[in-house]
C-alpha cells in the first residue's frame, strides 16, 4: 500500500549513498505537500513511533542514516519509518496552519 499525503500526492522516500553511508530521506516532501514555510515554525528534532524515531531538520526534511552493510530488511524498515515520519510531519504541519 502506497502512502499519500492527501489521498493523491504520494509520500516519496529517497536513498542517497556516499561511500558506505546511506541517507534515507523524504527530501522535504511533507513541507512541500503541506505548502507551508518553515521559516517561522518550530519543528521537532525527532518524531517518535514507539521504539523508533526519525530525524527532522530545521527545513523539515525527515531522515534516517544507514550503512550499506546493514541487512536489507533493516534498510527497508528505515524507508518505511521515513515515510511514516513524513506523513506524521505533514499532518502536524496542517494542524499548525489552521
Amino acid at each position: 500500500m502506497e502512502l499519500t499525503y492527501d489521498g493523491i500526492t504520494p509520500v516519496r522516500v529517497y536513498v542517497r549513498r556516499r561511500e558506505q553511508r546511506l541517507e534515507v530521506t523524504d527530501a522535504g516532501g511533507a513541507v512541500a505537500a503541506a505548502r507551508v514555510s518553515t521559516k517561522n515554525l518550530a519543528l521537532p528534532d525527532q518524531i517518535r513511533f514507539g521504539q523508533y524515531s526519525v530525524n527532522v531538520s530545521r527545513k523539515g526534511v525527515v531522515s534516517l542514516p544507514g550503512t550499506v552493510s546493514q541487512p536489507r530488511e533493516w534498510l527497508a524498515k528505515l524507508q518505511e519509518l521515513v515515510a511514516e515520519g513524513s506523513l506524521a510531519l505533514y499532518e502536524a504541519l496542517l494542524e499548525t496552519a489552521d
